[in-house]
């Protein structure tokens, strides 16, 4: 469907603006835009030029880059006053030359003197001073670890600048000031937002380069429309664009209007693969370019051995800078009463995921996924305690069996505690639902069993299950597992300060989480991706648990 938008100009009606700007004649320009139009008549290409140029849009574009040009053009009174001289002593060297009277030369002087007169009347009294088109004072808006990469980017530096942190850091609020800031200053350029899941661009990227924009007080130049996830400046048609990488080769699809991209910014670098997908993604953003600023913006996985952690490493032992923040480094008031009173309770209560989530400290050692599981015994008696019971379940068939897990969440320490389990292959919706009411039915105040009547929160994967469940009395319901995705609700699972699950009642998922291990390269490098296949339970688990993965993310819940 096309675009309803009236005030974006088409790639022919740009092309014929800058021509025009140029100083191309309106017929030159027309054909130089529209190159079908050569075999007209001129006086058919000159109404048609004509009613092009008396749109409102296309006038004020064409203003714009009229405006931009007189701005580079700027002459000052000692030019004038130079050029004055010059022409004055060719004058003289003319007249001794070939004996001209100064009659002759008398009218070539005046004009030349009336003219240079008007124009010094015009101009302002001093020379304007040099500087930059986009002025800011950066300084109010960026934390102190962020000042060395802006003045490198505000230096000319082209190439990757790697920024890493933990949360309320304030590292993507800088990118995304820097982008805004780039796109001011270099009006012939765009730039491109990049986040590993097209699902996280708009609550999260997208978001914050709109704050950008507003923080700088520029909201009235540019046109910001969620449903595109293209941001324009105005002025200019310079394009802002969010692409997820769910598939990085559909980033060589990316197409600007004029120019190209010389800033981009991969948010959340730690959820790409490796370095090997990274370097496919730039190889495609940066052909025909100048050079391109390349901002990575991340919180390092837990594991020593991903490959970022790696990435990190490598680049401080070879002498590049690796810009790294915590909360600490903010202005407490920029956070909020609330998010430092999370972090102190945090670090009171789990001072290992404290370093992980609030400073950004690695606390992994190997390719292990979860290395906050302990595996112990759970008594009927915490059972019979528990209060804010967590159910989920994976949809399977063959050879990917139907799985359900039983958990007990305890807000207060961050704490999950797996009970129960079930699972088989090859069983109907009807069977899952006979299965999941018995797993649901337990003694019910009385000493009698009862079915409680508990959310199961399901794969969305199988809407029919669903459906077919609740017509048998379960509460089966979609996770939503879209938002916040497989790898963040894993994260969830990780930054538990305590992962209790039983062996005996749960060998199953189990088995899957002294397993489950990173990927690797053939060479060993250690991705941050978890192989999706042998992992029903966990899988079940991630569902039962995703409203507080959400929240913990920032989500707004599920419908």
């Amino acid at each position: 469907m096309g675009s309803n938008r009236t005030d974006i100009l088409t790639p022919a009606q740009e092309a014929y603006a800058r021509e025009r700007a140029k100083g191309a004649t309106q017929r030159a320009a027309y054909r130089a835009a529209y190159p079908g139009s050569a075999k007209w008549k001129d006086s058919a290409v000159d109404s048609a030029a004509c009613r092009l140029e008396a749109t409102g849009k296309v006038s004020a574009r064409l203003g714009a880059l009229q405006e931009a040009a007189a701005r580079a053009a700027t002459v000052t009174r000692a030019e004038i006053i130079d050029a004055q001289g010059l022409l004055l002593r060719k004058g003289r060297e003319a007249v001794e030359r070939h004996s001209l009277a100064d009659k002759e030369m008398a009218p070539a002087v005046k004009a030349l003197a009336d003219a240079s007169d008007r124009l010094m009347e015009w101009l302002p009294d001093e020379a304007p001073e040099e500087g930059a088109a986009f002025c800011r004072d950066f300084a109010l808006l960026l934390a102190p670890p962020f000042l060395e990469p802006h003045r490198m980017i505000a230096d000319g530096h082209r190439g990757d600048i790697w920024l890493a942190g933990g949360r309320g850091s304030t590292k993507s609020s800088f990118c995304s000031l820097e982008v805004v800031k780039y796109i001011e200053s270099h009006p012939d350029q765009h730039a491109v937002v990049l986040m590993k899941r097209k699902a996280d661009l708009r609550d999260a990227a997208y978001a914050q380069v709109v704050w950008a924009i507003r923080a700088l007080g520029l909201e009235d130049g540019y046109d910001m429309p969620e449903s595109t996830l293209r941001i324009t400046r105005r002025s200019t048609g310079q394009k802002i664009i969010f692409r997820g990488c769910d598939n990085a080769n559909k980033i060589k699809s990316i197409k600007v209007p004029f120019g190209y991209v010389g800033c981009a910014w991969f948010e959340e670098a730690d959820q790409f693969a490796g370095m090997a997908e990274i370097r496919k993604v730039t190889q495609s953003l940066t052909r025909g370019g100048e050079g391109c600023v390349r901002l990575y913006s991340f919180n390092p996985p837990r594991s020593a051995r991903c490959w970022v952690n790696a990435e990190m490493e490598r680049r401080e032992a070879a002498g590049l800078p690796v810009f790294r923040s915590t909360y600490l480094d903010v202005p407490p008031e920029w956070l909020g009463g609330q998010f430092i009173e999370d972090a102190e309770s945090l670090k009171a209560a789990d001072g290992r995921a404290y370093r992980h989530e609030y400073l950004g400290e690695p606390v992994g050692i190997g390719t292990e996924v979860f290395d906050n599981v302990v595996f112990r015994a759970i008594t009927d008696d915490e059972v019979a305690q528990f209060e804010r019971l967590r159910f989920g379940q994976d949809f399977g068939w063959y050879p990917d069996p139907w799985a359900v897990t039983g958990s007990e969440w305890r807000p207060g320490g961050r704490t999950l505690l797996t009970f129960c389990e079930d699972g088989a292959n090859k069983l109907t919706p009807d069977g899952q639902a006979e299965r999941v009411r018995a797993l649901l039915t337990w003694d019910g105040g009385d000493g009698l069993p009862a079915y409680h009547h508990l959310p199961v929160l399901s794969d969305d994967a199988d809407p029919t299950a669903i459906a077919v469940q609740r017509d048998h009395g379960v509460n089966a319901r979609a996770a939503g597992k879209g938002k916040p995705g497989r790898m963040a609700s894993y994260r969830f699972l990780q930054s538990l300060s305590e992962w209790v699950i039983d062996p005996e009642r749960c060998p199953r998922l189990a088995a899957e989480v002294r397993a489950l291990e990173y990927a690797q390269t053939p060479d060993g490098e250690v991705l941050n991706e978890i192989p999706d296949g042998n992992d029903h339970w966990v899988d079940a688990t991630r569902y039962a648990t995703m409203d507080e993965a959400r929240r913990a993310r920032g989500y707004r819940k599920a419908a």
